[in-house]
């Protein structure tokens, strides 16, 4: 059981991650990322790639065939990328790829060869996400994908009831190792308390996730199964660099001043998460860690007044439900530094807009701020490419603070283009003290991946099991 229904079928025109968490066992991809962030083979046996990195060759794994019983070869393949380069087509993953792959083309009917507009150091992470996922070109053609699915998993999609549930079985001419469970149910909720009750009462075999008021209740009970792993889900504030008083970096610097993290992941995570002081998620390769995460009041009031602002400032902030306990926590010690922080609570769809909103909207409606967060594993720069560079700010990005700033968008692009993962790291290094001096969004923490699995969930030995297993909300094993 999970928190979120899932909003598509097509791995292409979707980018949430419950609705990843669905489509994971219906569809693969040419690569596969593993835990431990090492790219091994998948739907392709090998690659190659030019000596610059900007001309990579797939061969494909034989005798692989889609649920529909179309091959997956070549040209199934290719199918599957153009459609996500089509501009035309408008799929919501799209965005990611279009900046990076020129073009797809087969060489011969096991060979795929991509053309990239620029080297990707990042480039096997990108071709490893859900979003990457290959489809039937029998299925996308006739317009299928989105209510139904079509891929080369263990799984199959069996059915979508919209309000309730999906049901996948087990795909009986898998070309791997047989799916050990007949059928997968998934259900959800966005209510915690309801998915804390449903693996109590045996209602939910597994649910993801489980908050962390419920995790720190629930490891002490050795009858279940808990995973308790360090993830790059960031929650954080972006904050509108173009609105005085937050146009003015030193205003920024005050409000990073002012957080406490340490009490935000003791009280609002009961400790599962990290502090996150920089651009880079801490369980990140390459991050830089906190050197400071407890607040300094004194001297965010010190900084406020040498900006002018000796009576304090008073800033809004936009949050949906979930993220509101957050807000109130920044409201009370954001407030020792006078700092007045005015929460707008709003439901997902106005949320949105208003996080996307322009500047010009932004301005008008006087809103300074808005939290949200955001999970990208494997890829650093996908971690910030969205966030911070000039030309996915909002509304065509997630650039929601409209930051511009040409040396970081050069940092990103150089080191998404080094291919020396030493080299790389040293840019990223430059980058993030970069970030920090100019604080366009202040970072606040990472918290835990937490999943449990119930009573009933019996022969889970270690973590790497439990993971395998977390592909079921409710199992039908036969």
């Amino acid at each position: 059981m999970q928190a979120e229904p899932p909003r598509s079928m097509d791995p292409a025109d979707e980018t949430a991650t419950d609705t990843n968490n669905i489509l994971d066992p219906l569809y693969e991809t040419l690569v596969r990322t593993t835990a431990d962030g090492t790219v091994v083979p998948w739907l392709a046996l090998s690659w190659a790639h030019s000596p610059n990195g900007q001309d990579w060759d797939f061969s494909l794994r034989p005798d692989v065939r889609f649920h529909d019983g179309a091959p997956m070869d070549a040209r199934a393949v290719v199918a599957s990328f153009r459609r996500l380069l089509s501009p035309e087509r408008g799929l919501a993953a799209a965005g990611a790829f279009q900046q990076i792959i020129a073009s797809a083309t087969a060489t011969d009917a096991m060979t795929v060869h991509f053309h990239l507009r620029q080297p990707m150091a990042f480039f096997l992470n990108l071709m490893s996400v859900t979003q990457a996922g290959i489809v039937s070109p029998v299925a996308d053609a006739a317009r299928r994908l989105g209510p139904d699915a079509d891929g080369t998993g263990p799984m199959q999609l069996s059915v979508w009831d919209h309000g309730a549930s999906v049901t996948e079985i087990r795909n009986p001419h898998y070309w791997g190792t047989p799916a050990r469970y007949a059928a997968l149910r998934w259900r959800w909720s966005s209510e915690t308390s309801v998915l804390n009750m449903a693996l109590k009462t045996g209602d939910a075999d597994i649910v993801l996730p489980l908050a962390p008021v419920f995790a720190s209740l629930l490891q002490r009970d050795p009858s279940y199964h808990l995973i308790n792993t360090p993830s790059p889900t960031l929650y954080w504030v972006a904050l509108n660099t173009r609105l005085p008083p937050l146009d003015d970096a030193r205003v920024r610097r005050a409000l990073d001043t002012a957080t406490d993290r340490d009490a935000l992941v003791a009280g609002l995570l009961h400790g599962f998460g990290q502090a996150a002081c920089y651009a880079v998620p801490p369980s990140e390769a390459g991050a830089l860690q906190c050197d400071v995460s407890h607040a300094d009041p004194d001297a965010s009031r010190a900084a406020l007044r040498d900006a002018g602002h000796p009576g304090g400032i008073d800033i809004s902030v936009a949050v949906q439900e979930p993220e509101e306990p957050i807000a109130e926590a920044l409201q009370a010690m954001w407030a020792k530094a006078g700092i007045r922080l005015h929460i707008r609570k709003l439901e997902a769809g106005l949320w949105a807009q208003a996080a996307f909103a322009g500047p010009a909207a932004k301005a008008r409606d006087e809103l300074h701020a808005v939290i949200a967060s955001w999970s990208e594993p494997f890829n650093t720069d996908e971690v910030l490419r969205p966030i911070y560079q000039s030309i996915n700010a909002a509304p065509t990005g997630a650039n929601l603070g409209f930051f511009s700033d040409r040396e970081t968008d050069s940092l990103i692009d150089r080191a998404a283009g080094t291919l020396d993962a030493a080299a790389r790291a040293s840019i990223y290094r430059t980058l993030q003290l970069r970030l920090k001096e100019q604080m366009p969004v202040l970072p606040l923490y990472t918290r835990n991946a937490l999943i449990a699995a119930g009573p009933q969930i019996s022969g889970v030995k270690n973590v790497a099991e439990l993971v395998d297993v977390s592909t079921v909300c409710k199992s039908t094993a036969r």
